[in-house]
């Protein structure tokens, strides 16, 4: 009969041992896992049109901009699931919209009616508005603080 508990004990510390490998063997889970930004502006769009917030303003930045960059209705804009920004099809429009809106190397989040966008430690908030077809960004084009704002909108169509 003391063969039988000491076989008991035997088998019990076997049993644990093997529970143990078992439970440390299992998949890690990523440790850090990246966030996932679900709101329906996480998709593709293409800029379709620049125009003045009110009709009949003319705003020099953006008529030299459609004149001198060809390929400015190109120009395409992915919103990831991660606040990631990536631009493609026309650098030359990245390069001229990048001043007064930061898209190159940039974050996205949306806050109510404000669609933020930031790179490194500074930060611009836009109005937006969107259906599920059209994205719309109302952007300042005066770069002088101390002057009036100048609105432009930013019209996109969802790829």
């Amino acid at each position: 009969m003391k063969h039988a508990f000491t076989l008991g004990k035997t088998s019990l510390l076997a049993f644990v041992m093997i529970l143990s490998v078992v439970f440390a063997c299992k998949d890690d889970e990523d440790p850090d896992p990246k966030p996932v930004d679900n709101n329906p502006i996480a998709a593709t769009w293409q800029l379709t049109a620049i125009t003045p917030e009110t009709p009949g303003t003319i705003i020099p930045a953006i008529e030299f901009a459609k004149a001198s960059v060809a390929c400015l209705f190109n120009l395409k804009l992915t919103f990831k699931t991660d606040n990631s920004i990536t631009a493609a099809d026309c650098s030359a429009a990245v390069s001229a919209i990048d001043p007064i809106v930061p898209i190159s190397e940039a974050k996205w989040k949306v806050d109510g009616d404000k669609l933020v966008l930031s790179r490194g430690a500074t930060s611009q908030s836009f109005k937006y508005t969107q259906t599920a077809t059209e994205l719309k960004i109302v952007v300042n084009t005066n770069t002088d603080t101390t002057k009036p704002a100048v609105n432009a909108v930013l019209t996109f169509k969802k790829l």
